[in-house]
C-alpha cells in the first residue's frame, strides 16, 4: 500500500538546527509576553509556582519529541507517532486536535502582537471598521494584517519564514536576557516577592471560569490559571512539523528540542518570579494586552524608553509564533492529506516554492478570520483544549512505540527507564514519560472541567472532525479504524546486531578506534574473539594455558566494551575457543545476530593478510552478504 501522491514536487531540507530551535523557541518562548499578564489574573501572586508545574509537564513533552521526531523523521507530528502506535482513527484524532491548536496560535498570537503594536503607538488604539454591520476592533484589525503578511512570507519558502523566525528569535533573546538582567539588578524586590508568591489564587469570581463546588473561589481561579500557565508552553511541536525539511533530522532535531527544554522553563519561571517581585500582581494580571511592557516601565530610570524595546520585541516574537502556527499547521494538513487521513487534494506541494501552498492559504485565512474579534482569553482557552488533548496521546504513543518497535533505531532516548521482562526480551518504559503521561492527563481534565467555552468548542471541532472523517474514509473506500496507513510510517533505521571479530593480539586500541569511526549506535556490538584451537591442537594445550589466556582476552574486551558504553553504544563481548571457522559459521546460522564485522587493512585483495584471514575470505563465499569488512584505522 502506497500513501497518496499529491501533485508537485517534494519538501525540501533547508532548516538548520538553530533554525529549527528557533521555530520551538519561537513558538512556546512569546508566550511569556501573553500568558504572563493572564495566568497572573487567575494564579494571584502564586503565577511563579503555576508556570513552575507546567514546565516539568513541558519537559516530558520537549523530550518526547525529541526522541520521536528523528525516529520517525515525517512533517506531522504527534498524527505521525499516534498513526504508527496504533490506527488511522488515533491518527486522525491527535492530528485534528493538534490542528485545532496551531490554527489558534496564528489567531492568538498575532492578536497579542497587535497588542504591543497598539503599545507602541497609541493612534492605533482606537481604530475600528465596520463590516457588514459588524464592528471589528483595532485589535483585531491590526491582527488580521499581520496573518496576511504571514500568508505571503510562507506561500514563497520555508527557507524566507525559518529565516524570519530565526532572525526574530535571536532578536528577542537577547533583549529578554537584557530585561531580566536590570530587572534583577534594579527593580526586584524580595520582600514584595515573599508576601505575594503565597497568594493562591485570585479571590474574585471570573466569568471564563466553569467553577467547580468542591473547591473554594481561589483554588478553582488557581486551576484554572494553572492549565493557562500550560499554554504557555505549547508549541514545541512545531519542530517535528519541519522534520521533512530539516537538515540531519536525526542530528539537529533532538539537539533543537533539548535546547528548548532548557531555554523555554528557564526563561518563563525566571520573568514570573520577577514580575510578582516588581509588580502588584493585580496590575500584572489586569495588563494582559501587554503584560511584559507594563512591568517594564516600572524599572527605575530606563523603565519607559526600555518598556518601547520590550514592546517591540513583543511584537516580533509574537509574530514569530505566528508564523510557526502557520507552518505547523499547513505541514501538519498536508500530512494528514499524504496519509489519507483527510483529502490527498491538501497534499500540494508547489513545484517552485516547495511549500504546501493549499494548506497555507486555507488555515492561514482561518486564523485571520478568528483574529477579527480580539478577544485573546477565548482564544487562549481553546488554544489550551487541542494542545492538551494531542499532548495526552503523543505520551501514551511514546510509551506504545517504545514496546512495539523495539528494534527500530533511535538517534537519541529519553534517560532513566523502566526494564521490565516480557516473552521476547526486556521492554523499556521511560519514567519521564510515564510521569508526563499521569500530569497531562490531570492537566487535560482540568481544561475540560474548568473552561466552559473551550469544553464546548473544543468538543464541538472533534465531533465535526469525527463526521468528516467518517464521511471522506467511506467516500474513499477505507476503513474508519484501519493499521494499514502504519506499515507508511518507516522508521528512519532499525537497530542492527553485529558480532564483531577480534583478533586476539589485536590492538585493542586500534579495534576501538575502528569501531568507532566505521559504526554508529544503531548496530549493538557484540565484540567476538576466538581462540583458534582446531580439535587437533586443543589436547596440546592445558586447560589452564587455555583458561589464561581466555582471560586475558575477555580483560581486554571488557575494557573496550565499557568505553563504548560510556559513549552511548549498545555493546557486550564473548570469548570462544574452538575452530575459527566453525565458530563463525555456528554464530551465521544460529546466533541472534545481523551481520558479522571483521577488521582489515583494506577493501581489496591487499586488505586480507595472507595466512589469517583465508578462513574468513572462505566464509564471505558461502555468506555473501552477511558479512562486512572494517577497514583498521592505523596504530
Amino acid at each position: 500500500m502506497e500513501a497518496g501522491r499529491g501533485e508537485g514536487a517534494e519538501f525540501k531540507r533547508e532548516v538548520g538546527w538553530f533554525s529549527s530551535f528557533a521555530m520551538g523557541y519561537g513558538d512556546v518562548g512569546a508566550d511569556i509576553f501573553i500568558a504572563l499578564g493572564i495566568v497572573t489574573l487567575y494564579t494571584g501572586g502564586a503565577a511563579p509556582l503555576a508556570f513552575l508545574i507546567a514546565a516539568l509537564l513541558y519537559v516530558a513533552i520537549g523530550l518526547a519529541y525529541a526522541e520521536l521526531a528523528p525516529t520517525y523523521p515525517y512533517a506531522g507530528g504527534v498524527q505521525v507517532y499516534a498513526m504508527r502506535a496504533s490506527n488511522s482513527l488515533i491518527g486522525f484524532l491527535a492530528g485534528w486536535a493538534i490542528m485545532l491548536d496551531y490554527t489558534i496560535d496564528i489567531s492568538l498570537f498575532s492578536t497579542a502582537s497587535a497588542g504591543y503594536l497598539k503599545y507602541l503607538f497609541p493612534w492605533l488604539r482606537n481604530a475600528s471598521i465596520n463590516i457588514f454591520g459588524f464592528s471589528i476592533p483595532s485589535l483585531g484589525l491590526l491582527a488580521a494584517l499581520l496573518v496576511l503578511l504571514l500568508i505571503v512570507i510562507n506561500y514563497i519558502g520555508i527557507r524566507y519564514s525559518a529565516g524570519f523566525v530565526s532572525a526574530l528569535v535571536a532578536l528577542g533573546l537577547l533583549i529578554q536576557i537584557v530585561i531580566l538582567g536590570l530587572g534583577f539588578g534594579t527593580a526586584f524586590d524580595f520582600k514584595l516577592f515573599l508576601d505575594q508568591v503565597v497568594e493562591l489564587g485570585n479571590a474574585a469570581p471570573l466569568k471564563e471560569v466553569g467553577y467547580l463546588n468542591v473547591f473554594d473561589v481561589k483554588t478553582n481561579n488557581f486551576l484554572y490559571g494553572l492549565t493557562l500557565a500550560m499554554a504557555s508552553f505549547i508549541g514545541i511541536e512545531s519542530i517535528a512539523q519541519a522534520a521533512e525539511e530539516t537538515k540531519k533530522p536525526h542530528k539537529w532535531i533532538p539537539r533543537a528540542a533539548k535546547l528548548c527544554v532548557v531555554a523555554v522553563p528557564l526563561s518563563v519561571i525566571l520573568f514570573s518570579v520577577l514580575s510578582i517581585g516588581v509588580l502588584n500582581w493585580r496590575v500584572l494580571g489586569s495588563s494582559y494586552e501587554n503584560p511584559v511592557a507594563v512591568l517594564v516601565s516600572k524599572f527605575p530610570m530606563v523603565g519607559e524608553p526600555l518598556s518601547l524595546i520590550v514592546s517591540f520585541t513583543a511584537f516580533i516574537l509574537c509574530l514569530a509564533s505566528a508564523n510557526t502556527g502557520v507552518i505547523g499547521v499547513s505541514r501538519l494538513a498536508a500530512s494528514m492529506g499524504k496519509f489519507n487521513l483527510l483529502p490527498n487534494w491538501l497534499y500540494h506541494i508547489h513545484p517552485k516554492f516547495r511549500t504546501p501552498t493549499r494548506t497555507i492559504l486555507i488555515f492561514g485565512l482561518i486564523g485571520l478570520l478568528l483574529t477579527l474579534p480580539g478577544d485573546i482569553p477565548l482564544l487562549a482557552s481553546l488554544y489550551n483544549f487541542g494542545a492538551s488533548f494531542s499532548y495526552l496521546i503523543l505520551m501514551i504513543s511514546l510509551l506504545m512505540l517504545r514496546r512495539m518497535d523495539r528494534e527500530v533505531y533511535r538517534p537519541w532516548k529519553i534517560p532513566f527507564s523502566l526494564k521490565l521482562r516480557s516473552n521476547n526480551g526486556f521492554i523499556e518504559i521511560p519514567i519521564i514519560g510515564l510521569l508526563g503521561l499521569v500530569g497531562i492527563g490531570a492537566m487535560w481534565m482540568l481544561v475540560v472541567l474548568l473552561h466552559p467555552a473551550g469544553r464546548f468548542f473544543g468538543f464541538l471541532w472533534v465531533a465535526i472532525g469525527l463526521s468528516f472523517y467518517a464521511v471522506f474514509r467511506k467516500a474513499i473506500r477505507r476503513k474508519i479504524i484501519s493499521r494499514d496507513e502504519r506499515g507508511l510510517v518507516v522508521p528512519a533505521g532499525y537497530r542492527m546486531k553485529l558480532a564483531v571479530l577480534v583478533r586476539p593480539s589485536e590492538d585493542m586500541e586500534v579495534v576501538k578506534k575502528s569501531i568507532m569511526r566505521a559504526l554508529d549506535k544503531r548496530f549493538s556490538i557484540k565484540l567476538m574473539s576466538i581462540l583458534d584451537y582446531p580439535a587437533k591442537i586443543l589436547d596440546a594445550h592445558t586447560e589452564e594455558e587455555i583458561e589464561n589466556a581466555r582471560r586475558k582476552v575477555e580483560e581486554e574486551l571488557a575494557s573496550i566494551v565499557r568505553e563504548l558504553q560510556s559513549l552511548g553504544f549498545d555493546a557486550d563481548y564473548k570469548v570462544e575457543v574452538g575452530d575459527f571457522a566453525e565458530l563463525v559459521e555456528r554464530e551465521i546460522n544460529e546466533g541472534d545476530v545481523d551481520f558479522i564485522a571483521y577488521i582489515v587493512r583494506g577493501f581489496g585483495k591487499a586488505g586480507f593478510e595472507k595466512g589469517k584471514d583465508e578462513k574468513i575470505r572462505s566464509i564471505m563465499r558461502r555468506h555473501p552478504g552477511k558479512i562486512m569488512l572494517l577497514k583498521r584505522l592505523k596504530e
